[in-house]
């Protein structure tokens, strides 16, 4: 097979050898290394011959000798090829165009595949990326994933983990973050827990400091609940200040009220559907419709972008975009209020829910309709979590008079 390939890269002709003294024609070949290949004696005096381009030229300098005519038949190799290609400039353009285009898709970045966190901000992790170098076009030896990775974690100090994989012309980046932590009190500073909200307390568990309150005391909002002012646990002993902290379940009442309006709005498709084009070619857009958009009309906008790519790894730097408006007519739709009863409930206690550290134990409510509308009132018993530290203004009590003349009267 490689044989073959190398005979075709070199050129080969049939020729047809004609003459009186083939024996002779023959001899002489063989005798100057000239290589015949699949050779057909149709006469005494007529034969047919495969032989490169290079042995044919060296032909004319031995026929003299032997009597015979040589004429080509057919040729067959690149060389023949490209002589007949060669006029053709604009099939060497396309060549040229085409190894330039597959150089561009193989040294540059023309896709960037994201997967980010909530918890950071997209936008500013890929304007960073960018500043780094990792943006549509960029070179792709000219990106180094180690640094750019030290050089991120350095500029978003609440990412916990970033990748960037390259893979033929895509580039791939997952980046996890956590939220800031909720700005602590100082651990030297005397601080106390106090109550977040009204309730009853049900449990007091102090970690460190004085609880003041016990089961069943009823609290409000800012009252203290574990002093971080300690008093001595023995007879000679003195107060100290301290850092309290320590949990406060407490039963307490929560209120929610909302809204909803019983006439609302339903979508009837009418049939008429429109779509636009664009052009995305790397970072330029190239819309093919007039103006921005479809503005001042009910309608439902989906897009979907088609992106040219030989596999999972190799893209094309093309794109097209297809904005498809489906089109409806707004229809009013009346609803009783069972019919949104489940649906407000659920609302309303999973508002509350999300907003305490404990759990509902029991809830009633009314909803009725009221002025066109469903107004809902809820009230939620929840056990929770009251407290909440805070600065603790408290001093260490100065000790009685006949503390002091007794510790001045006792000897050293």
């Amino acid at each position: 097979m490689l044989g073959r390939l190398w005979l075709l890269a070199r050129g080969q002709v049939r020729v047809r050898v004609t003459g009186a003294s083939l024996p002779r024609f023959l001899n002489l070949c063989a005798f100057h290394g000239l290589t015949l290949r699949h050779m057909k004696r149709t006469a005494w005096n007529e034969m047919y011959a495969t032989m490169s381009v290079a042995d044919f030229r060296a032909l004319p300098r031995y026929m003299g000798r032997t009597g015979c005519r040589v004429h080509i038949v057919r040729r067959r190799g690149a060389p023949f090829t490209a002589a007949r290609l060669r006029p053709r400039y604009a099939l060497w353009g396309g060549f040229l165009l085409l190894a330039l285009t597959c150089w561009l898709l193989c040294t540059r970045v023309w896709a960037i595949e994201t997967d980010i966190a909530p918890a950071l901000s997209e936008a500013e992790v890929m304007r960073q990326l960018d500043d780094l170098g990792v943006h549509i076009g960029a070179r792709i030896r000219s990106i180094d994933a180690r640094n750019i990775r030290w050089k991120i974690l350095q500029m978003q100090p609440n990412m916990t983990f970033f990748a960037l994989n390259i893979r033929g012309n895509s580039v791939s980046i997952q980046a996890d973050g956590a939220l800031p932590p909720d700005e602590k009190l100082d651990q030297d500073a005397v601080v106390k827990v106090v109550a977040e909200r009204d309730g009853v307390v049900k449990s007091v568990r102090a970690l460190d400091g004085q609880a003041v309150v016990q089961a069943g005391d009823a609290v409000q909002t800012g009252d203290t609940l574990i002093s971080g002012l300690v008093p001595p646990t023995r007879e000679e002993g003195e107060y100290h200040l301290a850092h309290a902290r320590g949990e406060v379940e407490a039963y307490t009442l929560r209120t929610a009220a909302s809204a909803r309006a019983l006439t609302t709005q339903e979508k009837r498709y009418t049939g008429k559907v429109r779509r636009q084009y664009a052009l995305i070619l790397g970072n330029k857009r190239l819309n093919l419709y007039i103006g921005s958009g479809i503005t001042g009309a009910t309608c439902d906008k989906i897009i979907e972008t088609k992106t040219l790519r030989l596999s999972d790894s190799v893209v094309f730097p093309v794109s097209l975009v297809v904005q498809t408006y489906v089109f409806y007519e707004g229809e009013p739709a009346e609803q009783t209020v069972d019919e949104v009863r489940v649906e407000m409930i659920s609302r309303a206690l999973g508002g509350i829910a999300a907003d305490m550290d404990g759990m509902i134990t029991d809830h009633s409510e009314t909803l009725a309709a009221e002025n066109g509308a469903a107004v809902l009132r809820m009230t939620a018993h929840a056990v929770e979590q009251i407290g909440a530290e805070a600065v603790d203004d408290s001093e260490i009590p100065a000790p009685a008079p006949e503390e002091q003349a007794k510790s001045q009267t006792d000897p050293p």
